[in-house]
Protein backbone atom coordinates (compact mmCIF):
# COMPACT_ATOMS: atom_id res chain seq x y z
CA UNK A 1 0.00 0.00 0.00
CA UNK A 2 2.87 2.41 0.64
CA UNK A 3 4.02 2.22 -2.98
CA UNK A 4 0.47 2.87 -4.12
CA UNK A 5 0.21 5.97 -1.93
CA UNK A 6 3.56 7.24 -3.20
CA UNK A 7 2.34 7.12 -6.81
CA UNK A 8 -0.77 9.23 -6.19
CA UNK A 9 -0.87 12.56 -4.51
CA UNK A 10 -3.57 13.13 -1.90
CA UNK A 11 -6.96 14.45 -2.93
CA UNK A 12 -7.59 18.15 -3.29
CA UNK A 13 -10.22 18.54 -0.55
CA UNK A 14 -11.31 22.01 -1.72
CA UNK A 15 -12.09 20.57 -5.16
CA UNK A 16 -13.56 17.39 -3.72
CA UNK A 17 -16.18 18.83 -1.32
CA UNK A 18 -18.29 20.56 -4.00
CA UNK A 19 -18.29 17.31 -6.01
CA UNK A 20 -19.91 15.53 -3.04
CA UNK A 21 -22.88 17.91 -3.47
CA UNK A 22 -23.03 17.56 -7.26
CA UNK A 23 -26.31 16.56 -8.92
CA UNK A 24 -24.29 14.15 -11.13
CA UNK A 25 -24.24 10.63 -9.64
CA UNK A 26 -20.92 9.77 -11.24
CA UNK A 27 -19.22 12.91 -9.89
CA UNK A 28 -20.46 12.13 -6.36
CA UNK A 29 -19.27 8.53 -6.68
CA UNK A 30 -15.83 9.60 -7.86
CA UNK A 31 -15.58 12.15 -5.06
CA UNK A 32 -16.44 9.70 -2.31
CA UNK A 33 -14.04 7.15 -3.80
CA UNK A 34 -11.21 9.70 -3.57
CA UNK A 35 -11.70 9.71 0.22
CA UNK A 36 -10.63 6.05 0.40
CA UNK A 37 -7.80 5.74 2.98
CA UNK A 38 -5.68 3.69 0.57
CA UNK A 39 -5.53 6.73 -1.76
CA UNK A 40 -6.18 9.74 0.47
CA UNK A 41 -4.59 8.48 3.69
CA UNK A 42 -6.10 8.08 7.12
CA UNK A 43 -6.12 11.81 7.90
CA UNK A 44 -8.34 12.74 4.95
CA UNK A 45 -10.59 9.73 5.51
CA UNK A 46 -11.06 10.41 9.22
CA UNK A 47 -11.59 14.11 8.60
CA UNK A 48 -14.45 13.43 6.20
CA UNK A 49 -15.92 10.19 7.51
CA UNK A 50 -19.21 12.05 8.06
CA UNK A 51 -19.38 12.81 4.36
CA UNK A 52 -18.74 9.17 3.49
CA UNK A 53 -21.47 8.13 5.96
CA UNK A 54 -23.87 10.57 4.32
CA UNK A 55 -23.05 9.01 0.93
CA UNK A 56 -24.20 5.64 2.27
CA UNK A 57 -27.73 7.14 2.22
CA UNK A 58 -27.39 8.69 -1.25
CA UNK A 59 -30.29 8.05 -3.66
CA UNK A 60 -27.90 6.63 -6.27
CA UNK A 61 -27.04 2.97 -5.93
CA UNK A 62 -23.58 3.56 -7.49
CA UNK A 63 -22.69 6.27 -4.98
CA UNK A 64 -23.80 4.06 -2.10
CA UNK A 65 -21.64 1.23 -3.49
CA UNK A 66 -18.61 3.53 -3.69
CA UNK A 67 -19.13 4.71 -0.10
CA UNK A 68 -19.47 1.13 1.09
CA UNK A 69 -16.29 0.24 -0.75
CA UNK A 70 -14.45 3.05 1.04
CA UNK A 71 -15.52 1.68 4.43
CA UNK A 72 -14.62 -1.88 3.42
CA UNK A 73 -11.13 -0.77 2.40
CA UNK A 74 -10.73 1.15 5.66
CA UNK A 75 -11.78 -1.91 7.68
CA UNK A 76 -9.47 -4.19 5.70
CA UNK A 77 -6.51 -1.84 6.15
CA UNK A 78 -7.21 -1.45 9.86
CA UNK A 79 -7.48 -5.20 10.31
CA UNK A 80 -4.21 -5.76 8.42
CA UNK A 81 -2.43 -3.16 10.58
CA UNK A 82 -3.73 -4.78 13.78
CA UNK A 83 -2.67 -8.22 12.54
CA UNK A 84 0.85 -6.99 11.75
CA UNK A 85 1.05 -5.34 15.18
CA UNK A 86 -0.06 -8.55 16.92
CA UNK A 87 2.42 -10.57 14.88
CA UNK A 88 5.32 -8.25 15.76
CA UNK A 89 4.32 -8.38 19.43
CA UNK A 90 4.22 -12.20 19.40
CA UNK A 91 7.63 -12.38 17.71
CA UNK A 92 9.07 -10.03 20.33
CA UNK A 93 7.66 -12.19 23.13
CA UNK A 94 9.20 -15.28 21.57
CA UNK A 95 12.59 -13.56 21.39
CA UNK A 96 12.40 -12.62 25.07
CA UNK A 97 11.18 -16.04 26.18
CA UNK A 98 13.78 -17.90 28.16
CA UNK A 99 15.03 -21.12 26.58
CA UNK A 100 13.41 -24.34 27.68
CA UNK A 101 15.39 -26.54 30.03
CA UNK A 102 14.16 -29.59 28.13
CA UNK A 103 15.77 -28.49 24.87
CA UNK A 104 19.46 -27.85 25.46
CA UNK A 105 21.09 -25.03 23.61
CA UNK A 106 23.38 -25.91 20.73
CA UNK A 107 26.53 -25.22 22.73
CA UNK A 108 25.48 -27.51 25.55
CA UNK A 109 24.53 -30.22 23.08
CA UNK A 110 27.91 -30.04 21.35
CA UNK A 111 29.73 -30.12 24.70
CA UNK A 112 27.76 -33.21 25.73
CA UNK A 113 28.61 -34.95 22.45
CA UNK A 114 32.32 -34.12 22.83
CA UNK A 115 32.24 -35.52 26.38
CA UNK A 116 30.69 -38.78 25.17
CA UNK A 117 33.37 -39.13 22.48
CA UNK A 118 36.09 -38.46 25.07
CA UNK A 119 34.66 -41.13 27.40
CA UNK A 120 34.49 -43.69 24.59
CA UNK A 121 38.16 -42.99 23.82
CA UNK A 122 39.15 -43.79 27.45
CA UNK A 123 37.27 -47.08 27.46
CA UNK A 124 39.09 -48.48 24.43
Amino acid sequence: MVAKRARWHGPDIERLLPKLQSPDDEARGDAVRELCPCHAGWGAFEGHVGDVLRMLRDPSRGVRAQALHVFEDAARMLHADEFEHDLREAEERLRRKRPSRFHPEEGRLEATQREKIRRRGRRR
